[in-house]
């Protein structure tokens, strides 16, 4: 990941269940975190990291509200498919003891290969975005890809929904989730059509 991204108009959001807590880049995928940022006092971290193990009813939280130039909502659901990075700004600074959270889906980091899933995070979305993530779309599929069949497969992965974008607040994610019986019929039709050529 690129710990270099730029503020949507200089802004940031509030974290509204904790306080002191400020969010300067988030990407959901249908409102399930994907990817946060935020900036805090230890404290205030540490208190969001804590309560995010907890039950609603010890005042844990599983969603997390977000205020500002952009209000947004980003459900957790179970918090164990979550990672998280922290870093801390240096001492001699105006501000004193912040931390960086990055706090983030498992498959941002590690494709779940066993699922066939993952997360690419990008800064800004294009016209050629399937270019970017065909790398990782070879690495979760159970079959072998020839780079031949990029524009093929990733035509076809849009197409039936298994490769997709999402919008985020100062940066984007792509999705990929591949089902296996469905891509094996698939590729069946494709070669036997003549539209995947087994020779490179």
């Amino acid at each position: 990941m690129n710990k270099s991204h730029t503020l949507s108009q200089g802004q940031l959001l509030t974290l509204e269940s904790v306080y002191g807590i400020y969010c300067d880049a988030w990407v959901d995928d249908e409102e399930m975190l994907v990817f946060a940022s935020f900036w805090g006092r230890d404290t205030a971290i540490q208190e969001l990291l804590a309560r995010l193990t907890l039950s609603s009813q010890e005042e844990g939280l599983n969603q997390l509200y977000l205020t500002g130039i952009t209000p947004k909502t980003l459900r957790i659901g179970n918090p164990e498919r979550l990672d998280k990075l922290t870093g801390r700004m240096p001492k001699a600074n105006l501000f004193g003891d912040i931390v960086h959270l990055w706090l983030f889906d498992k498959t941002v980091k590690e494709p779940d290969y066993v699922n066939r899933k993952a997360y690419l995070l990008v800064q800004a979305l294009h016209a050629d975005f399937a270019r970017d993530v065909w790398g990782v779309f070879k690495s979760v599929s159970h079959l072998p890809l020839l780079d031949s069949w990029q524009k093929v497969m990733t035509d076809l992965a849009t197409a039936q929904g298994w490769l997709k974008i999402h919008q985020g607040f100062a940066l984007h994610a792509l999705s990929i989730e591949l089902p296996e019986q469905a891509l094996d019929e698939c590729m069946s039709r494709l070669i036997q059509a003549g539209e995947l050529s087994l020779h490179c």
